[in-house]
């Protein structure tokens, strides 16, 4: 398969932000909004989960760590993205992952690990941003997203005749990301209601928090460590849009009218940010190639109850 030079999530908010202009349904955006957030809720536990996968099951006792990067990616069901973008004009069905039928959702996250004296026992965090404002300037969207996490986990197994090593592990992972993008009109209409808002920008927001059990072995020989895992979890997850920049201020009607439609309006914007929560729960594995004091690992991640992928890569420091 071939993949765009471009990041994904670059290329749809660059084919959105060329159409300056669009007219939306109300009972559209709703129904569309609220499989989009379906979609998105059952998906973001997963995406959480990229960092923090090395390839040993446990990293050895104090004074060893390790620091370094993991980028990679999960997937979401294609066909609730490509709906809610088609109200704003373009269409992302015929880009790469798309067309296939799942929608990719990027991130990144800096690791680092060490163990702890006395008990068999080491400790991860991560973290990974991109800033609102980055990218705005550039190419007049907003994106952020923000990943941040962290484990604790004990060794059961730490043979050294057969080199072997089983780890059970506690991990906290949040994530919270969006898109927002401006346009010279969004013109969201009822027609049942007469309701007719103006505004200049909207953005699709998500967020979720997720606490994830699971288990890990790893056989470290000299220059590669294969590993395989599994994790079960469960999520507080949330996913919607929200419209900013109105022309008018809402009027008590207007609000009203929103409510009877399931949006949540304020004075000068309104939204619908619908809520989910639920188990999870995923296999990972892959290997490292070790190389003195580098890794090199590879990863990759299968989504059990939703049948979403992943695969992430990390170089990192380690001793």
């Amino acid at each position: 398969m071939k993949f765009s030079g471009k990041p994904i999530l670059v290329v749809l908010v660059m084919l959105i932000y060329a159409a300056p202009a669009f007219t939306i349904d109300f009972k559209t955006l709703q129904s569309d909004v609220d499989k989009f957030s379906k979609d998105m809720n059952k998906s973001l536990p997963f995406n959480s989960t990229i960092g923090l996968n090395w390839s040993d099951a446990y990293i050895g006792g104090f004074r060893h760590f390790g620091i370094g990067l993991s980028a990679g990616l999960t997937t979401m069901k294609a066909k609730s993205v490509n709906e809610m973008m088609n109200l704003f004009g373009p269409s992302v069905k015929d880009l790469p992952f798309v067309s296939k039928g799942r929608f990719p959702l990027p991130a990144y996250t800096i690791d680092a690990r060490m163990g702890l004296p006395v008990i068999p026992i080491d400790f991860g965090i991560k973290f990974g941003y991109i800033g609102q404002n980055w990218l705005e300037p550039l190419i007049g969207i907003g994106i952020k997203d923000l990943l941040v996490g962290a484990d604790v986990r004990y060794v059961i197994v730490n043979s050294k005749v057969l080199p072997m090593r089983l780890s059970v592990g506690l991990g906290f992972n949040y994530l919270n990301g969006g898109i927002s993008y401006s346009a010279s009109s969004l013109d969201f209409k009822d027609s049942a209601s007469g309701l007719d808002l103006k505004a200049d920008k909207v953005g699709l927001l998500w967020s979720t928090t997720n606490i994830e059990f699971k288990v890990q072995t790893s056989f470290p020989y000299k220059i590669i460590t294969p590993y395989a895992g599994a994790g079960i979890s469960y999520a507080w997850s949330k996913a919607g849009y929200r419209v900013s920049g109105l022309k008018v201020s809402l009027s008590e009607s207007d609000k009203d009218a929103l409510k009877d439609l399931g949006v949540s309006p304020s004075s000068n914007d309104f939204e619908t940010i619908n809520k989910d929560s639920g188990f999870n729960s995923r296999l990972f594995g892959g290997f490292s190639i070790n190389l003195a004091f580098v890794r090199l690992d590879l990863t990759g991640m299968y989504e059990i109850m939703n049948q979403n992928f992943g695969a992430t890569f990390g170089l990192r420091f380690q001793m």
